[in-house]
């Protein structure tokens, strides 16, 4: 009975259930722009990153838009800085607000708002990129939209069934103009010099406001979210000012009239006072993402970005979503026997995630106490008997610990680190297990050393299966080779390597 009783636990411990929410803990995300590409498999989530630090940058500011996706909801892959807001020569420094990405013909067009130097306004641009990752340049070298006035912020783009796409955007007022199908103009020739001004009715937003009152049971505050399901168009949008709560409104056509149905996330202790919201519908499911200020130091100018299941009913209108902690459920499994990016996070506490889609993107900033951690591996029946990391270090002293589900679950790895030369020096090394994981778990990587310089960086991981030849670069030092000394293939030293494949350490290495 006893050893029922512990098999009962110990198969509950390999399959608790994390907090999925925030969708990302090792940096500050806010606003976020979800969206699913036509022949591409994964679900890209784009943001602005919050990077307030007390007394120094008060208030919002933001130096960089990031790019994250994910195939199962719960692990999401950090694709790094995919817009630096050095991309925009006229953008102003800690002003990179909300944005929206889309695709068109092979190409992705990503619709940010900034300000330019001297000015505290926020005007409207647009970069592009022949990948949903990145890394994006500014296409206009000019801001899209001007008006002259404020507000020009949180644009929303989205491409009709017949090819019309339209831009919505605005802070205590709502504009949109046509896109021309270049992606880079407005059609000028439609509203006031290509821009439309929409009523803030009762009738349509739910109420207005009247010398600091609202009349009403509802305003309109800031970032709208233009979607389509079925014959029915939805505007969602933040509401009823500061605190603020997500309330949408229907139509049956992209420009209106739009008429008030109701909140969708009514306001709650999300440890936020402002909310963005997104939809996207994604392998049959239709999710809701919003920010929160959940994330450890968090709050209402260090956000994170959250996600919950949404439903419709019958006639089109949505149910009331309420935030959680819980997230969303796996929709499918990772196979830990191929390599995974480092960066492909389910949680992480203290590392960064450095680089782009082109210099490389990889795991750095790790000291004593920080931890990753990646859910829903299948190990299989056979299960795994080493791990291979793709990894540089300077380091000499310290360790990564591999557990089990959790930071108190059950070790498999005990990896002592090892100098590979420099940090730019890569090497892939493979480590034994000290047990052996079988079926479904999360796995906890910590790393334990020094608690002021960086640890080590990782590229990627892949464990391998039982009976199976790891594919990692195996030791090929000599007797007579010094360690910290370059050598090439054929063994000889070099006293001054430029550009190529060496053996240093006992491993081959590329400079």
């Amino acid at each position: 009975m006893r050893q029922s009783v512990l098999s009962l636990i110990l198969l509950l411990f390999a399959n608790t259930s994390f907090a999925q929410n925030p969708i990302v803990s090792h940096c500050y995300t806010a606003d976020p722009a979800p969206m699913v590409f036509e022949g591409n498999d994964s679900l890209y989530v784009y943001i602005d990153e919050d990077m307030n630090v007390p007394g120094v940058n008060d208030f919002y500011y933001m130096e960089r838009w990031r790019v994250y996706s994910t195939v199962d909801m719960v692990n999401w892959t950090d694709h790094g800085v995919a817009l630096p807001r050095t991309a925009f020569s006229w953008g102003r420094e800690g002003t990179c607000w909300a944005s929206q990405c889309v695709g068109r013909n092979g190409t992705y067009y990503w619709y940010i708002c900034i300000s330019k130097p001297g000015d505290w306004r926020h005007y409207i641009g647009v970069a592009k990129s022949d990948k949903p990752s990145g890394p994006f340049k500014d296409a206009r070298k000019t801001a899209l939209v001007s008006t002259g006035g404020g507000g020009d912020i949180d644009p929303t783009v989205f491409i009709d069934d017949d090819g019309q796409a339209y831009l919505y955007w605005g802070n205590n007022k709502l504009c949109y103009s046509y896109l021309r199908d270049n992606m880079l103009f407005v059609n000028t020739a439609k509203g006031n010099n290509g821009v439309i001004e929409v009523p803030l009715t009762k009738e349509a937003f739910g109420g207005v406001e009247r010398d600091g009152v609202i009349d009403g049971v509802d305003k309109y505050e800031e970032g709208p979210w233009l979607d389509k399901r079925g014959d029915k168009y939805y505007l969602m949008y933040a509401a009823g000012g500061v605190p603020e709560h997500i309330s949408y409104s229907m139509s049956d056509s992209p420009t209106g009239p739009w008429v008030y149905k109701g909140q969708v996330m009514s306001q709650q202790d999300t440890g936020s006072f402002t909310n963005h919201s997104g939809i996207v519908h994604y392998k049959g499911k239709d999710y809701f993402f919003y920010h929160t200020g959940w994330a450890k130091g968090g709050g209402g100018y260090n956000r994170s970005v959250a996600v919950e299941e949404m439903h419709f009913n019958e006639d089109g209108t949505i149910q009331p979503i309420k935030a959680t902690r819980k997230g969303v459920p796996a929709l499918c499994t990772m196979n830990p026997y191929i390599r995974q990016q480092a960066e492909t996070l389910n949680a992480a506490t203290g590392i960064s995630v450095v680089g782009n889609e082109s210099t490389g993107v990889y795991v750095t900033d790790t000291h004593a106490s920080d931890s990753i951690r990646v859910a829903n591996l299948d190990f299989g029946e056979n299960g795994a008997s080493s791990i291979t990391l793709r990894m540089a270090s300077v380091a000499t002293t310290g360790y990564i610990y591999i557990r089990l589900d959790g930071a108190k679950g059950k070790l498999i790895g005990k990896i002592k680190l090892e100098s590979t030369g420099s940090e730019s020096a890569w090497e892939e090394r493979t480590y034994q297990l000290s047990a052996t994981p079988k079926g479904k778990h999360a796995i906890h990587i910590s790393f334990y050393g020094s608690s002021t310089n960086n640890l080590c960086n990782l590229d990627w991981w892949k464990f391998n299966e039982v009976g199976e030849e790891p594919d990692a670069i195996k030791s090929v030092a000599s007797s007579s080779q010094q360690k910290g000394k370059y050598y090439d293939l054929s063994g000889r030293p070099v006293e001054n390597p430029t550009r190529g494949m060496y053996i240093f350490n006992g491993h081959k290495v590329m400079k």
